[in-house]
């Protein structure tokens, strides 16, 4: 029988295993069934995040704001013309919107907490609690929706995988933008209008390509069931844009289907 897991035990391995310490700064990407019986569910993993670290970053992205219009940008990866249904139900961004199912039900925890920050991003706001969250947060433009991952990096910051690959560790899309891929433009509903916002990342489904060489840089333990780790931003980043220019197809999928990885082919 698995034994459940507290918040401070959680809060233990963070510290002890993993090296976090209150002058961490961190984005997290986490995996509730992946972890087991946890006492308190969701709550206890933020609690045990925000008691362990200094700042705390988790996507809060809200994909179910975009629409599809009838034209736009050729090579964008994208049907025109084909999102009635998607723009029907297609929902305005506002600060206290859900987070989407994707980001995981830790993220809209987070959000809801009365003590944490969100960015204003249309698609890809993040949230964030702690000394240096509004920093993080107060980077982030429309034209740069990855700024809160380079002000991370810039302050030494990790990734935090909590049962998690690497399918899920956003922040190699900064590698992807500096090594020069290509990125799109995507649009969403806000109060006054539809903005059109650039600089939105692809597929991310071809990032597992990288565990291997990412070990010697990764501390690992293991919470419940799950494997979590920490990785440098500022290393693997360096890391994964070196290989992104020495093989622009890195990291891309190799799903047939996929516009996205098949647009960025080289």
């Amino acid at each position: 029988m698995t034994e459940s897991i507290s918040a401070q035990s959680i809060e233990a391995v963070l510290r002890d295993d993993l090296g976090i310490t209150k002058d961490t700064n961190f984005i997290a990407h986490i995996s509730m069934p992946a972890l087991g019986d946890i006492v308190g569910e969701e709550q206890a993993v933020v609690t045990a995040l925000t008691a362990a670290a200094g700042t705390i970053v988790l996507p809060a992205f809200t994909y179910q704001t975009q629409v599809i219009p009838q034209v736009g940008p050729p090579g964008n990866a994208i049907f025109y013309g084909t999102g009635d249904q998607i723009n029907q139900k297609a929902e305005i961004f506002r600060p206290d919107l859900p987070v989407h199912p994707d980001c995981g039900m830790v993220a809209e925890t987070l959000r809801r907490d009365t003590l944490s920050l969100r960015s204003t991003h249309p698609i890809l706001s993040f949230v964030a609690q702690g000394k240096h969250a509004r920093e993080a947060l107060s980077s982030q433009t429309r034209q740069n929706p990855l700024a809160p991952i380079a002000w991370l990096e810039a302050h030494d910051g990790l990734v935090l995988l909590m049962g998690a690959d690497q399918r899920s560790n956003f922040s190699l899309h900064l590698a992807e933008q500096r090594a020069g891929r290509k990125t799109f433009t995507r649009w969403a509903l806000t109060v006054d209008d539809i903005e059109e916002l650039p600089n939105i990342p692809g597929c991310s489904d071809g990032f597992n390509a990288i565990w291997m060489d990412l070990i010697g840089m990764t501390a690992v333990t293991h919470i419940g069931m799950a494997r979590c780790e920490v990785i440098p931003l500022k290393q693997m980043l360096a890391y994964a844009e070196k290989c992104l220019r020495t093989d622009p197809n890195y990291l891309l999928c190799d799903k047939p289907s996929c516009l996205s990885c098949r647009t960025r082919e080289h």
